[in-house]
């Protein structure tokens, strides 16, 4: 008779627990955002457009690059650290 009012006693617990769990979760459920958002990047037709459209634009120049002449360089003029 022991082991059969532990066991229901035992039930009853796991029943309350489930139902305690149920209930909060479907609580829960009914307050998250029904809505989904979606970024530009996860867009397949997005991504080739984009493609399409950096192909397409041409290139900027790049900019001229300045050569240095023994007058520009500082070799043997006073760095720091060496007096």
């Amino acid at each position: 008779m022991k082991w059969f009012i532990f066991v229901v006693v035992l039930a009853a617990i796991l029943v309350i627990f489930g139902l305690v769990y149920a209930i909060t979760g479907a609580v829960n459920k009914r307050k998250r955002p029904k809505y989904k958002t979606t970024a530009p990047d996860d867009d397949p037709r997005f991504l080739r457009d984009l493609a399409d459209k950096l192909k397409s634009e041409d290139p900027a120049p790049e900019a001229p690059k300045q050569e240095t002449t023994s007058e520009d360089s500082n070799t043997d003029e006073d760095k720091p650290g060496d007096k």
